[in-house]
């Protein structure tokens, strides 16, 4: 069975999705449309004058990758025991396609991405139940980020995109290879510390709920999660509430309001803790609202420099405290940053308020 924080955060993800497209259609319907209806004629800006000394990257490349990548993706999912089939495999692009407009406007405005993977699951599960394999899905916002941040940083386009295919197909290898060579040479490997592997347990959990057991068996009328469907209306609800408070109270604070990042932000639980949250709440509080709030110049000028480097310093102290201390089973400096960590309700498994005796059970007997 699903713990609470588990099936809360499914109910979230609900909520997320559906406030996500009432959101998109309040607040952007007009404009998606108009600039759809004038993208040929559209004024360039400072950006797009600077990039005119550069060739652009013919369409036909990216039809040429994207027919590749369809055919390599067909190879995959019928070639291998993955249970997918093929017209669910074009489903899956469907999805990804339709919602990658809704969800890259939230990213391009908070930076964060809507997840979509629940929903995903939620569908696949209904229609190919007792495949947890087949539960497989990705977006294209990441390699339209990087498009992006080339663009701001004048990079020529066909530069772009080549070492973006370049760099993608080169770490598709490497992530094998490292796989592979975690899973023979690393003992107990995502069974024991220091090496759990709390991403892979939530998607091997995700995979038995929505795959195996399946959502007919979990959240249709009558079962035990059925009341999580109720997240659905509130998250369609939420929207238009904040929308109609904010067009009658135009410069009161519930204007800053976004449903979809309300109720997406909890989209990293798990496996993140509520320790991952307060650390993020705190560097956010003091950049984007204390420093931007008082030291607005500084802000301006090196508030993204100083996330960048932020960024690198966690992956070169991440690597550091790997091949210094791990790789090496020698145990970290002992003091109140480190030390912190074990004594939570999470590490220590207080959190359960319940235990279920023996010889019983929670949830039905039979699946």
């Amino acid at each position: 069975m699903e713990s609470t924080t588990f099936a809360i955060s499914y109910g979230l993800s609900f909520a997320a999705i559906s406030s996500l497209v009432v959101y998109t259609y309040l607040h952007n319907g007009k404009q998606i449309w108009q600039q759809w209806r004038n993208s040929t004629n559209e004024k360039p800006d400072i950006h797009m004058k600077l990039m005119r000394k550069y060739k652009e990257a013919p369409t036909w490349w990216y039809m040429t990758l994207f027919a590749v990548m369809l055919l390599i993706g067909f190879y995959t999912v019928l070639g291998y025991p993955t249970n997918l089939s093929w017209w669910a495999f074009l489903l899956a692009i469907a999805i990804s396609f339709g919602f990658s407009l809704p969800i890259g406007i939230i990213q391009a405005v908070t930076n964060t991405q809507i997840g979509l993977n629940v929903l995903t699951e939620f569908i696949y599960g209904y229609l190919q139940p007792g495949r947890p394999l087949a539960l497989m899905m990705a977006q294209s916002l990441r390699f339209v980020s990087d498009l992006k941040f080339g663009h701001y940083m004048k990079i020529p386009p066909r530069t772009m995109f080549l070492s973006q295919v370049v760099a993608t197909t080169f770490s598709c290898f490497i992530q094998i290879v490292v796989l592979n060579l975690s899973l023979k040479s690393i003992p107990g490997v995502c069974e024991q510390p220091p090496f759990t592997c709390p991403g892979g347990r939530v998607f091997f959990a995700a995979s038995v709920i929505w795959g195996l057991l399946g959502p007919a068996r979990m959240f249709s009328p009558g079962q035990v999660y059925s009341g999580l469907f109720v997240f659905f209306i509130l998250g369609a609800i939420t929207p238009i509430v904040i929308y109609v408070l904010a067009k009658r109270w135009p410069r009161s604070p519930v204007r800053y309001l976004m449903a979809p990042l309300i109720f997406g932000g909890a989209g990293a639980i798990p496996p993140a803790t509520p320790l991952n949250y307060l650390s993020w709440g705190i560097v956010g509080f003091v950049f984007q609202f204390w420093i931007k709030k008082r030291h607005f110049r500084w802000w301006t000028r090196l508030n993204f420099l100083t996330s960048s480097a932020l960024d690198l310093g966690l992956a070169l102290a991440t690597l550091f405290i790997f091949f210094a201390f791990t790789l090496h089973g020698v145990d970290p400096p002992s003091w109140w940053g480190n030390n912190i960590v074990t004594s939570t309700m999470d590490v220590q498994g207080t959190a359960i308020q319940a235990h279920v005796p023996d010889g019983e059970r929670f949830g039905p007997e039979n699946w």
